[in-house]
């Protein structure tokens, strides 16, 4: 059993009050029961020292631990209702995929979701006010090497009735990811590499900055940053430039990152720097980009060809609804004609 000294500290871990509503709810057609369900949290409450320096780790449960090894972390759960709530705590596999963090909705089990233990899997809060829980997480002696991802949910549950009477059974809830790498030979190595800067425009008009993200290490990377743009035409910079979103991918994976000016900028050419960072770990990276016009496609064609295509296009385009059109009066002459 290992034991890990906390750095207190309490820092929200996601946003709450995400409405998910049960199968078979139909809420898409139904409007939601009177009073919905309101805001609520939940906070993780105690940072291992050793990662007391890392972002990350004020947000989400990160670690990496031996067979048999024991970790305790509180969380606390926060009712910002105006009334009296109930909620449960448990814990539900995740997977990360398309740059995402996906935790699971139904107390999907996994190996590591059979590690953990909660002390209270139900609260009930007074409006307004807060509890602590603890988490436990008892590795087995026989793990499956390698990272392990999960969350602990804290779920509402709120029924009521719509106007025309339907039952509904609204499900809210909120959580922290949990990261755990697990094995023998120390903690796995955090890397990831940028490459293939480009700058386009969206078929909206809009520019855009993107670069491939590819993770090279043993342990998951949260990649938030910026792009800067420099010696553009006459000598110009702008920026920085926020990714559009937090990008989140599993050792070898890769996945794209963007980044949207806000404002209108000349086609280039632009020196494009950008900086990435997961934790502890920083990476940068720079090209040369150009900004094309939405045109350009079609320019390099050339005038007669777009107009041929174009041209061959509308002809099949009218052969085929003519020969519809005939299909459909034959079609309506059968349906027409008596039986005997």
């Amino acid at each position: 059993m290992s034991t890990r000294r906390l750095r207190g500290g309490l820092v929200l871990a996601l946003a709450a009050g995400t409405l998910f509503p049960a199968a078979g709810a139909s809420a898409r057609a139904i409007s939601p029961p009177t009073p919905a369900a309101q805001r609520f949290g939940v906070r993780l409450a105690g940072v291992p020292v050793a990662e007391e320096h890392n972002p990350r780790a004020y947000r989400y449960i990160i670690d990496y631990l031996p067979a048999a090894a024991v970790i305790h972390r509180r969380i606390m759960v926060l009712n910002e209702e105006s009334h009296a709530a109930h909620f449960t705590v448990y814990p539900d596999a995740a997977q990360i995929s398309h740059g995402s963090f996906v935790g699971d909705d139904g107390a999907t089990r996994s190996e590591l979701t059979t590690w953990i233990s909660v002390q209270h899997p139900e609260l009930t809060l007074g409006p307004h006010t807060s509890a602590m829980d603890m988490i436990t997480i008892r590795v087995s002696r026989e793990p499956t090497r390698g990272e392990h991802y999960g969350v602990i949910w804290v779920q509402q549950e709120t029924r009521g009735r719509a106007a025309n009477g339907v039952a509904l059974n609204e499900v809210a809830r909120v959580g922290v990811r949990i990261y755990l790498a697990v094995g023998p030979g120390g903690v796995p190595p955090t890397n990831f590499t940028i490459s293939a800067i480009t700058g386009h425009h969206t078929r909206q008009g809009a520019l855009v900055i993107t670069a491939q993200l590819r993770n090279t290490g043993g342990r998951a990377v949260d990649l938030d940053g910026t792009a800067r743009l420099t010696r553009g035409p006459g000598g110009t910079s702008a920026g920085p430039y926020p990714v559009h979103q937090v990008v989140t991918i599993a050792p070898g994976q890769s996945y794209p990152v963007t980044f949207i000016p806000g404002r209108r900028l000349p086609s280039g050419p632009w020196h494009a720097s950008i900086s990435l960072v997961s934790g502890f770990t920083k990476r940068t990276a720079s090209a040369t980009i150009l900004f094309s016009p939405a045109t350009a496609t079609a320019g390099r064609w050339g005038g007669w060809t777009v107009l041929a295509w174009i041209a061959g296009l509308l002809a099949t385009t009218l052969a085929a609804a003519s020969f519809l059109a005939r299909r459909t009066r034959r079609a309506r002459t059968v349906v027409r004609t008596p039986s005997a």
